[in-house]
C-alpha cells in the first residue's frame, strides 16, 4: 500500500573517510523526523562499503528509518574510466550522486543531501515542499557560474540539498547528458555540481536558504545569522567542517554534540 512517504527516498552519498560524518547528518535526520512511517535513507557507497551497511545502521540506532547502502553499476564505469576526479573537498564519490535515476528505481522523488550537514529541526517542510520542475536547489551566491559555467548572469544552485523528479530524471535519460557534459569539458572547481547547473539551467527552481544554510556564509556575513536563525539544514561547506579547527557558532558545537553521542 502506498503511503505518503513510500515513493520518495532520502539520498546521500560517502566513502569510507566520510563514514563517520555520514552517520552524523543521518543520526540528525532520525533526531528530526516525527511520522509514523518509516523514512526511507539510500546511502549511495562504492562497492568496498557496502559490507559495512549493519555497521553504520548500529551506529544510527533509528526505529524511524530504513537506511540502505548501495553501489551504483553506471557510477563505479564513470570512475573507472577516469571521468570521476577529485577537486578540493570533492571526492571522486560525491558524483554517485549524479546517478540516482538509475540507483533509485523504487522511487519517484529523492531529497538528496550531503553528509557534511546537520539537520537542526524538523525535516517535514522539505520532504513535503511542493516543486514544479523537475529539480530544486538553494541559489548559491559565490561566483562559480562565471568560474566553472563562463556564464555570467545565470542563477547557480548548490547540490548539497536538492530535490528531484527521479521519473524526469530517467525520461531524459539525465545521466548520459550529465557524463557527456563532463567528459567534454575541462576539469571544473566543482566538477558535478557545474554539470548539473549546465544540464539543468532554466528548468529549476530555488528552495528556501533555510534548507540549505551554507556555513561559510555565515562567517562571510554574521547577519545572516540574524535573519536565518532557525535553519533547517546547515551545510559545512569547503574548509568549514566541524570536524576541523573552524568554528561556525553555535552549529559546529551542535554538530561535535552530536558526534560525542555516537562515536563516545
Amino acid at each position: 500500500m502506498n503511503t505518503i512517504y513510500s515513493k520518495i527516498s532520502i539520498v546521500t552519498s560517502f566513502d569510507k573517510n566520510y563514514f563517520n560524518y555520514a552517520a552524523v547528518m543521518v543520526k540528525s535526520l532520525s533526531d528530526n523526523y516525527f511520522s509514523k512511517e518509516k523514512l526511507r535513507v539510500t546511502c549511495l557507497v562504492p562497492n568496498a562499503l557496502l559490507q559495512d551497511e549493519e555497521k553504520f545502521c548500529n551506529l544510527i540506532n533509528s526505529n524511524n528509518l530504513e537506511i540502505k547502502f548501495v553501489n551504483s553499476k553506471k557510477f563505479n564505469e564513470f570512475e573507472s574510466s577516469g571521468g570521476a576526479y577529485g577537486s578540493r573537498y570533492i571526492t571522486s564519490n560525491m558524483y554517485h550522486r549524479l546517478f540516482i535515476g538509475s540507483s533509485l528505481l523504487e522511487f519517484d522523488r529523492a531529497i538528496y543531501i550531503d553528509p557534511d550537514t546537520l539537520i537542526l529541526r524538523n525535516i517535514e517542510p522539505l520532504l513535503t515542499y511542493p516543486t514544479n520542475l523537475p529539480l530544486a536547489a538553494v541559489v548559491e551566491y559565490t561566483n562559480m557560474a562565471q568560474k566553472d559555467l563562463n556564464q555570467e548572469d545565470i542563477p547557480y544552485f548548490n547540490n548539497g540539498v536538492f530535490i528531484a523528479d527521479l521519473n524526469y530524471w530517467r525520461k531524459e535519460e539525465i545521466e548520459n547528458k550529465l557524463i557527456e557534459w563532463l567528459v567534454a569539458n575541462d576539469k571544473k572547481d566543482c566538477p558535478e555540481q557545474s554539470a548539473m547547473n549546465e544540464i539543468f539551467k532554466y528548468n529549476w527552481s530555488p528552495l528556501p536558504l533555510n534548507f540549505n544554510l551554507i556555513a561559510f556564509m555565515l562567517l562571510d556575513d554574521p547577519t545572516l545569522l540574524v535573519s536565518f536563525n532557525n535553519p533547517i539544514i546547515v551545510h559545512f561547506v569547503g574548509s568549514t567542517k566541524p570536524w576541523d579547527d573552524i568554528e561556525v557558532p553555535p552549529w559546529t558545537e551542535k554538530w561535535k554534540l552530536i558526534y560525542k553521542s555516537i562515536f563516545n
